[in-house]
């Protein structure tokens, strides 16, 4: 445990100024956006302030990408194949410090949307909750919160094997990166719908709809989404995410 602890400090020290960087971008557009608040159409500023997490994705495939990229560039690659560590410990140190910047920089950007915009958000979730049963929006809140960190997980994950593969080759390493991680999507989600049929006895994912009704009531019903082929994806992408290890650990060489 304590080795893995300094394997994800290292990886924490190296994404460290990139994170940084970020913190200080989004705090400078949160920070337009509450100035922008008096002078620009009501609830715009708060809409805008989500803008970052159309961004997160983006970053997180970056991350993933330069996780070995980097090391192989500046020639340090020698001390990570050379450390008495299993693969997958070396990939799940890199893939620990990915998420952890992602839960940080999420978290650090939903509080300066609170605390910039906590009149409007005042306003709209008192109106919301004579309405909407709180337990519904925290629920709801949860629920997308957890979708978007599984799906950042999953492009990491992509992106990491992608980069992996293309250390194999000499030349043309972007190129035979962007192929495996197109490559890797279609197998993913091929292998997910396989499985499927064997993973039928899961219990489907609850989904709680409400809707307004034409009298002007509320109607809440249940959607299920089956769970088969979500999981059948997530162990296609464990088998990637361990099959990388393996030959980082066994086959692959400066």
């Amino acid at each position: 445990m304590r080795a893995f602890w300094d394997l994800y400090k290292k990886e924490i020290n190296t994404i460290l100024f990139f994170s940084v960087v970020t913190i200080l971008i989004i705090f400078a557009w949160e920070l337009f956006l509450f100035y922008k608040a008096n002078s620009w159409p009501e609830g715009l500023p708060f809409g805008l302030g989500f803008l970052p997490f159309s961004f997160f994705h983006l970053l997180l495939l970056w991350l993933g990408y330069n996780s070995y990229r980097q090391e192989w560039k500046d020639d340090t690659s020698y001390f990570i194949l050379s450390l008495p560590r299993h693969g997958w410990e070396i990939s799940l140190a890199k893939l620990a410090a990915g998420m952890s910047y992602l839960t940080v920089t999420t978290i650090f950007t939903i509080t300066l949307i609170y605390f910039f915009q906590r009149n409007f958000i005042g306003t709209i979730f008192q109106e919301a909750v004579m309405f909407i049963p709180i337990n519904w929006i925290i629920s709801t809140l949860f629920k997308t919160y957890l979708a978007f960190w599984l799906s950042a997980l999953y492009i990491y994950i992509i992106a990491q094997f992608s980069q992996l593969i293309s250390l194999f080759y000499d030349r043309l390493r972007g190129l035979i990166s962007i192929i495996t991680f197109i490559l890797s999507q279609y197998l993913v989600f091929r292998g997910g719908s396989l499985l499927a049929p064997i993973l039928k006895w899961l219990p489907d994912i609850p989904v709680q709809i409400i809707n307004y009704t034409r009298a002007g009531g509320l109607e809440e019903y249940t959607l299920y989404i089956g769970s088969a082929p979500l999981i059948g994806s997530a162990v296609i992408t464990l088998i990637l995410f361990f099959t990388g290890s393996w030959l980082l650990e066994n086959y692959l060489e400066v």
